[in-house]
């Protein structure tokens, strides 16, 4: 089983990506016996509730400007094509 580190970093990944079945079900588990990591997990999904009707309300937000796109671009390392 996971530790609570090792839980809530799951728990992040699992807001932005399909975790495995091994993951899911070791993180839910721990979830299940573990009250401050559950507490964690319903505060990120409140986040990205809040996020979301946010952004909705906001009408215009259409995502980053073409500006903020290249600064972030010449900060991030190449990766090489795969």
């Amino acid at each position: 089983m996971p530790t609570c580190k090792e839980t809530s970093v799951l728990a992040s990944r699992a807001m932005d990506e399909r975790l495995s079945f091994t993951d899911r079900m070791a993180m839910w588990l721990h979830l299940a016996i573990c009250k401050n990591c559950a507490r964690f997990g319903r505060h990120l999904h409140e986040m990205r509730h809040i996020a979301r009707a946010e952004t909705e309300a906001d009408g215009e937000a259409t995502g980053l400007t073409d500006e903020a796109r290249r600064r972030i671009a010449t900060r991030l390392p190449i990766k090489p094509d795969s």
